[in-house]
């Protein structure tokens, strides 16, 4: 049964606005004098009712611990039996909670529920729409945390952070919330609809005004060099055209200056909100005017090679420019979207830094062991070598790593080509193909004239088909180091994926040497990290000993108080040896395959390495609880 620590009566009325202070000090007064209990006080002076002094005291609702919601909504007559059940197999259907599933049905107010839940669990309700957040404490929880479980925080005092839930029952939330922060977690109770509004309100007041933003820009950031031919819009001439240039050149030295992997321009019903991804999180960072929303669009279009005629579908285009003397490309989407009052265009803009991403495999955050095996395997004269995992996770930057190191180790005497779906970094002494679809070059067109290159190592972006894969698993066969990517959930899944594009298992069993699995976590700041003694029943739940010492980020300026500056991959290194060949040509499972090399003893888990860097105080356990799947 969830528990929380106890509140006094006067705290509960004042925090749901029942009372004033000044009514609460009044009835203390009286009821030092009259002898009277605080809350007959309050009904004699009128300042409560006796219905609401009656459900915060919890006489209301009287509730024991092995009741079930739906049980006690039928006993107070709040529901009937019959509804009950049409609740629950909506339920079923909707995968919803039987609270949601009622008042989804229009059976129960969402109020009347949370009144019932706060009394049920002995949790206080609590009235979001005018709180206010510290800044301090908006710093702990990022705006898409906070949208992703509905949560609010709201004050913090003696190292314990309250907030406010849909649902205070649900301990992972919580659990999660403490991994975070490293604080104790207490919660309070809203309304879904409440806590969204909140999160919009607390969030977006943030962000400095527009007009201060534009009159605090340089002439530096404001520029742009432009380092391929476009055609520039000269309908912007106005005043206001002006601001639009000036704004989107400068988001997009801004973004490249802050590390950002992606710039998100989103329509809302107000403005054009834009979003920077930066380590993996999105956070919202400034909501643009909406009537500049139409400018910003034709701005972007026009300078990546758009229709700007063409607003009812999809469309990709490219931007490259220069950012303090590099070439930053940018791989533009244009996707169409309602809002309330009309269409619009969402933008997304991937940052492809071909200068500044030249890692080593040093860099990459192997350890020792999966480094020395993967620079073996690298070095073989023959076999596929495969890098699995989901959209940026890093895969192509341990490709590009893994293609240095072997021409090095070659003394550029080998001959190695590439087929990308973009070119995303320049390697020198390397021939590097850009597929182009519109004139025919494909993945499959190019592997059958890569061959006729006279290549040693060949490298393909992604085995998307079967003729691809079907072509590179034979091109490794006839004597080619052949490395690609998959989009798998693990190394052993890759396997499995093989089989689905219909390549035969004795050749999957065969030419395989390496499978590379990998995810990305936000890496700890290494300037304000500190070690803290976790919960026993976390260490017990993910599997560490007791005792056992884990980091976590306080926040400083170099890492904009997030705890966090950089990120850092784990890996999931799969050898095959004969008994895992023998599996492949029986098609077996991932997962048998997986547990057979578990129990091998030597077979390092995408998992088991994050808690390795998390012990280590390279990044915290919670990014790796969810970067990782229990058992990988």
């Amino acid at each position: 049964m969830f528990r929380r620590r106890g509140r006094k009566l006067g705290e509960i009325l004042l925090s749901q606005g029942l009372v004033t202070e000044e009514q609460l000090q009044e009835a203390m007064v009286n009821q030092r004098t009259s002898g009277k209990t605080l809350g007959a006080v309050l009904v004699e002076l009128s300042f409560i009712s006796a219905d609401d002094l009656s459900f915060v005291l919890g006489e209301q609702i009287m509730l024991t611990s092995n009741k079930r919601l739906g049980e006690v909504l039928v006993d107070h007559g709040l529901i009937t039996e019959e509804q009950l059940v049409k609740g629950l197999v909506h339920q079923k259907q909707k995968r919803m909670k039987i609270g949601e599933s009622l008042v989804d049905l229009g059976y129960i107010s969402e109020q009347k529920l949370i009144d019932v839940l706060s009394a049920q669990l002995d949790v206080q309700h609590v009235i979001v729409e005018h709180i206010k957040v510290k800044p301090e404490l908006k710093s702990l929880f990022a705006i898409d945390l906070c949208r992703q479980y509905k949560i609010l925080p709201v004050y913090e005092s003696n190292g314990v952070i309250t907030i406010a839930m849909t649902d205070p029952s649900d301990l992972r939330v919580r659990d999660h919330i403490k991994f975070m922060t490293g604080k104790d977690i207490d919660a309070v109770i809203a309304s879904e609809k409440e806590i969204i509004k909140a999160i919009e309100r607390v969030y977006r007041n943030s962000g400095p005004d527009m007009n201060q933003l534009i009159d605090g820009l340089s002439d530096e950031k404001t520029s742009l060099e432009i380092a391929a031919d476009v055609e520039e819009d000269e309908s912007l001439t106005d005043d206001e055209g002006q601001q639009v240039v000036k704004v989107v050149n400068f988001v997009l030295h801004d973004a490249v200056e802050k590390g950002c992997s992606d710039i998100h321009f989103e329509p809302t019903d107000t403005g054009y909100l834009i979003k920077y991804r930066v380590d993996g999180d999105l956070s919202a960072q400034q909501e643009l005017p909406i009537h500049m929303r139409p400018m910003i669009i034709s701005r972007l279009k026009i300078q990546c090679g758009m229709d700007i005629s063409e607003k009812r579908k999809p469309q990709d285009g490219r931007l490259k420019i220069r950012h303090q003397g590099r070439n930053v490309d940018f791989r533009v989407s244009s996707f169409p979207a309602m809002t309330r009052q009309t269409m619009s265009e969402k933008l997304v803009l991937r940052i492809i830094d071909s200068d500044g991403n030249n890692f080593t495999l040093p860099q990459l955050g192997l350890s020792k062991e999966t480094m020395a095996t993967f620079e073996e395997l690298i070095k073989l004269p023959d076999g596929v070598i495969l890098v699995t995992g989901p959209t940026g996770s890093g895969k192509s930057s341990t490709l590009y790593a893994g293609l240095r190191f072997v021409n090095n180790y070659h003394e550029n005497k080998e001959c190695i080509i590439t087929m990308e779906d973009p070119v995303e970094s320049k390697v020198d002494g390397i021939t590097q193909g850009q597929i182009n679809p519109k004139a025919g070059f494909t993945f499959a067109a190019g592997m059958r004239s890569i061959l006729r290159q006279d290549p040693d190592i060949i490298m393909i972006g992604e085995m998307r088909d079967t003729e691809t894969a079907e072509m590179a698993i034979q091109a490794a066969l006839t004597g080619h180091l052949v490395f690609s990517t998959l989009h798998t959930n693990d190394s052993p899944s890759a396997y499995t994926r093989l089989f689905d594009m219909g390549v035969a298992p004795y050749l999957v069993s065969t030419a395989i040497r390496g499978i590379m699995a990998q995810r990305l976590v936000r890496k700890l700041c290494q300037n304000c990290k500190e070690q803290y003694d976790p919960d026993p029943e976390i260490l017990q739940r993910i599997g560490l000993r007791q005792g056992i010492k884990l980091w976590r980020g306080k926040g400083c300026a170099k890492c904009d108080n997030t705890g966090y500056k950089g990120r850092l991959g784990l890996y999931e290194l799969l050898v095959p040896d004969r008994n895992v060949q023998k599996l492949v040509i029986k098609k077996s499972e991932s997962d048998e395959i997986k547990d057979y090399l578990v129990h091998r003893g030597d077979f390092i888990t995408l998992r088991k390495d994050g808690l390795i860097k998390a012990t280590q105080g390279l990044t915290t356990v919670e990014q790796v609880m969810a970067a990782t799947q229990e058992g990988h």
